[in-house]
């Protein structure tokens, strides 16, 4: 059964879209274990389907999702998704316990591309867009800030087991060591209860956040932000879309973190503030201080040293 298709790009074809490939070849799909596929079409046509079933994806089942990346379309949530903003959505089909999602393919940036600090402030404007449409709204469907906050903490992750997850307890153990004694004490208390940050972070207001934003699903057109993978779309203040795409991108972008903070305040048009920024710091090392592994032994430690600094100095404002 169709349950939403994009009035120009669905193909006019019987459900499911997926039998009608000539060819289909799976896809990775990173961290998360859903299944991908790429699928070309009897004219040509490839599509991309990923198929949205908690049994089969591990963060699905961690924040209590049932279909939160198909729900928010099919329940009228996301038509009024603003124009700068483009999730590639073809159609959305439902399946057996959940639901098939077909997406066009996204030409993302090739890797080492570079950004300058008018690109970024591009992203920072199309994402300020989506937070003021849905500013102050208590939105249906979305993760909880207290499921994000929770989701690669040790106490979830034990739950699960796989070689990410086991490589994720171990970037915790490294993060026990590189970061001030202070700072980690912090840190391990609110992954085991983050109700007490989830509070302040909330106290001035939430929105819609797609809260995994970076150059891997987000793609600059000349005229919007291409931007999939919705599945941890949640309701938070809008600093913690911020501070995830600062983490993931700086070192891609021509501009200083402060910078990109007076650029991201200053496009939030009141919704944010520095001391947000300091709270988002300090809610970004829950999120990612386990992925100091990644660059410990790596040739850009030098720098990604430094934006764990920046990261660990602005949560300790916050505190």
């Amino acid at each position: 059964m169709i349950r939403w298709s994009h009035p120009d790009r669905d193909l006019s074809v019987a459900a499911p879209l997926r039998d009608h490939a000539v060819r289909r070849e799976p896809i990775a799909a990173g961290a998360s274990t859903a299944a991908l596929e790429r699928l070309t079409m009897p004219d040509g046509r490839v599509l991309i389907a990923k198929h949205v079933l908690p049994e089969l994806d591990w963060m699905m089942r961690a924040t209590h999702d049932t279909g939160r990346a198909a729900r928010l379309w099919i329940d009228g949530t996301m038509r009024r998704c603003p124009r700068e903003i483009d999730p590639a959505l073809v159609r959305i089909e439902e399946a057996e316990r959940g639901f098939l999602l077909y997406m066009e393919p996204v030409a993302f940036h090739p890797r080492g591309t570079r950004f300058s600090r008018g690109d970024a402030g591009r992203v920072l404007a199309a994402l300020a867009a989506l937070h003021a449409e849905f500013w102050d709204e208590d939105v249906p469907g979305l993760c909880t800030l207290h499921d994000l906050l929770a989701l690669l903490a040790p106490r979830t992750i034990a739950d699960y087991d796989r070689d990410f997850l086991a490589f994720v307890r171990g970037g915790w153990e490294r993060f026990a060591d590189l970061a001030p004694a202070d700072i980690a004490d912090v840190v391990f208390a609110l992954l085991d209860d983050p109700t007490p940050l989830v509070r302040e972070l909330t106290a001035g207001g939430t929105t819609l956040l797609h809260s995994d934003v970076h150059f891997g699903n987000a793609a600059l057109e000349p005229d919007r932000l291409v931007l999939i993978d919705w599945t941890l779309a949640s309701q938070g203040p809008p600093a913690i879309d911020f501070v995830w795409f600062l983490d993931q991108s700086s070192q891609l972008i021509d501009a200083t973190h402060d910078e990109l903070v007076a650029d991201f305040v200053r496009c939030e048009r009141g919704r944010a503030s520095e001391e947000d920024v300091d709270r988002g710091c300090l809610s970004q090392l829950l999120l990612s201080g386990w992925q100091c592994r990644h660059w410990l032994d790596a040739p850009e430690r030098a720098v990604q040293q430094a934006n764990f600094d920046w990261f660990v100095a602005r949560a300790r404002r916050a505190l």
